[in-house]
Formats: structure tokens, C-alpha cells, sequence
């Protein structure tokens, strides 16, 4: 073999050398952060306020990933399931449950070795009159350093003749309006949510419509880890 071939010949198994380690430092890395109590873990349980560290697992799916996180699932049902960049958000309720009305949503995300649980939270309500109340809602702030769709609200429709609901934030002296997106479930009941552009703190007003479009309650919000809910205001003949 020539000496130009042997050089070549070493250029290339160095090369191939080089890219195996990248390879497998690259692995070992993603694996440290986003193994159960590994870096991913660290960094959400301080930006959730937690003395101590999650040990989060990971799941094959969205669902399992769910299901390992909260350990006890036999007493929920899956409602819902709304795919994000990078993840996957789930609608659960609680089955033969007290409360009148219920939900949970959880955020999972997706890795190179399956589906972790981000963040989530959710309500139960006792009794309800729905003549009285439009919807029940939650807000999901967002976290600090996480990468999630949040902020979010989203929640329950208690009354059959809620078409629409919206949301409607100031940002730069400009009014912005954002649509929910309504879901009906296999229990004939709706929920709902929207991916909000405000920020912790910043207000928001919910506001609900009939099915002739007009509008028939509202509420001023901040965005901040809450629950409650929307009464009926001015109502159609048919409400």
C-alpha cells in the first residue's frame, strides 16, 4: 500500500472514530438529562418551586407516560388527546367521581427514548346549575426555562347553548382575540381550551356566546395557577 493510501486510510478511521464518539456522547448526554431524576427532572422541579427532585419516567406513549407519572390512572378515563410541537396534550376525567364536573390536563413531551410528563393540573366542581354557569375553566401558567405551549386556560361546558368561546388579551396596546377550540366528548359533554400569548400576571377576558352568536357572559382573568368559572349573563329566549 502507498503512503498517500495509508494516510487516506487513517484520515478515514479517524474520521469514522471522531463520529462514533460524538455519536455515543451525544446518547449518553441525552440520556443523563432526560433519564428519571436526570437533568430534564432537575430543571422542572426547580422551575415548579420543589425542594426536592422529580423522578419522572418515561413512557411509550403519551398515555403511559401519563399513567407512570401519576401511578394511580384506573379511576380516569382518556377524553382527549390534542397533538403539539414536540408533545402531546391529554384530556382525562375522573370516573364516578363526587364532583359534578371534572378535568385534568396533562402536557407530555416527546424524547429520543419515548414520552415524559411536562406539566399539567385540573378540577373538580360539586354541585352545578347550569342555568346558571357558562363554563368552568383552569389556567395553566407557563413555566420558567421549560419549553411548554403554555400559558393555557381550558375547561368544561356546563351549558348546552354555549357555541363559542373566546379570549381577549392586550398586548402593546393592541387587543388580541383568541379563538378556543371546542371538543365534544363520548360522553356527549364539550370541554375546551386555548393557547393563550400572555404572560404570568397579564389580564384576560373570557367571553362566551349563544348559538345566534350573541354574547351571554364574561370574565376578567389573570393569568395565574387558578380555577373557576363564567356566569350566564344577558341570555337568548332560548338559554
Amino acid at each position: 500500500m502507498s503512503k498517500g493510501k495509508g494516510n487516506i486510510l487513517k484520515i478515514i478511521v479517524v474520521t469514522i472514530a471522531l463520529l462514533a464518539i460524538s455519536v455515543i456522547s451525544g446518547y449518553t448526554y441525552m440520556y443523563i438529562k432526560e433519564k428519571p431524576g436526570g437533568l430534564a427532572d432537575r430543571t422542572l422541579s426547580k422551575a415548579m418551586g420543589l425542594d426536592e427532585t422529580m423522578s419522572i419516567p418515561i413512557g411509550s406513549t403519551p398515555e403511559d407516560a401519563v399513567q407512570q407519572f401519576r401511578e394511580s390512572t384506573s379511576n380516569t378515563r382518556l377524553v382527549h388527546q390534542e397533538p403539539v410541537d414536540d408533545g402531546m396534550i391529554l384530556f382525562t376525567q375522573r370516573k364516578n367521581s363526587e364532583a359534578a364536573s371534572n378535568l385534568q390536563l396533562e402536557y407530555v413531551r416527546k424524547n429520543s427514548f419515548g414520552w415524559k410528563w411536562v406539566w399539567g393540573g385540573g378540577y373538580g366542581i360539586g354541585d352545578i346549575d347550569p342555568s346558571e354557569y357558562a363554563l368552568y375553566y383552569m389556567n395553566l401558567p407557563k413555566l420558567d426555562g421549560i419549553d411548554t405551549p403554555f400559558p393555557m386556560v381550558f375547561g368544561t361546558i356546563e351549558h348546552p347553548g354555549i357555541q363559542r368561546v373566546t379570549a381577549e388579551t392586550e398586548q402593546n396596546g393592541s387587543m388580541s382575540i383568541t379563538e378556543a377550540k371546542l371538543i365534544k366528548t363520548d360522553m356527549g359533554e364539550y370541554v375546551w381550551f386555548m393557547m393563550l400569548p400572555s404572560s404570568e400576571g397579564t389580564p384576560y377576558t373570557v367571553k362566551v356566546y349563544d348559538e345566534e352568536g350573541k354574547q351571554v357572559g364574561s370574565k376578567q382573568n389573570e393569568m395565574v395557577n387558578d380555577s373557576g368559572s363564567v356566569t350566564l349573563g344577558k341570555r337568548s329566549a332560548s338559554m
